[in-house]
């Protein structure tokens, strides 16, 4: 692996389990609710001439009241989680890796960025450019600056967030030393999405609750 390929540097030290409380209520949930569609269309399948009305709308509500109690436990479970960010201020880094290497799958661009927040160590990581329109997301050019938060201590994930005092103080001690901070910080890990099926016990959390869910929808579709 050539030195200059930033992106593969940073990523390669791997991600960490997404599993706090939010991360398995939300893919808990999002098994059972794609797993209701699929056991309300086999019962459709099989049990079509002896259908009613009431059969027909059965998949519709039981999606509905998984989805709103899904989304109630996700927001009391992260409500309860200690907000740990950290402000910090990145700068992007160069890279020999072209934009088509650094894409992503939902369309957006990997950028390395070097990170110094106002409290704790240096670190790299990469930033996710996008496009909030329908053209495709532009390249952050190398040298930019930027104020951002660090969502947990340990990790290199980052979020945008408006600047305060310190974070613009140091961006312009940064923009007036650019050896302000070394480009050779240790990169950080960075939390899987809650609907990634790994590690294995992801995966069987996610189709364990897609089974119970087609399973207690095929159910109900047989009474009505």
């Amino acid at each position: 692996m050539a030195s200059t390929d930033v992106v593969k540097s940073i990523t390669s030290v791997g991600l960490v389990p997404a599993n706090r409380t939010r991360d398995h209520v939300q893919r808990i949930f999002s098994g059972l609710f794609f797993g209701s569609f699929i056991g309300s269309m086999i019962a459709i399948l099989f049990f079509d001439e002896n259908m009613t009305l009431l059969g027909y709308a059965v998949p519709f509500i039981g999606a509905f009241v998984i989805a709103i109690i899904g989304f109630v436990l996700w927001k009391l479970a992260k409500g309860k989680d200690v907000d740990e960010s950290v402000p910090v201020v990145a700068k992007v880094l160069g890279t020999a890796e072209s934009v088509a290497e650094r894409g992503v799958r939902t369309g957006g661009i990997l950028c390395p960025v070097v990170v110094r927040p106002l409290e704790g160590e240096d670190f790299r990581s990469v930033v996710l450019s996008t496009s909030e329109t329908k053209e495709p997301p532009k390249d952050i050019a190398p040298g930019t600056i930027m104020a951002l938060r660090q969502v947990e201590p340990g990790l290199g994930d980052l979020i945008s967030a408006p600047a305060n005092d310190e974070q613009r103080a140091l961006m312009e001690r940064w923009a007036r030393n650019p050896k302000l901070v070394s480009n050779r910080a240790p990169a950080l890990p960075t939390r899987r999405g809650p609907l990634e099926r790994k590690p294995a016990s992801a995966a069987i959390e996610f189709y364990a609750s897609i089974g119970i869910g087609a399973a207690l929808l095929f159910s109900l579709v047989q009474l009505v």
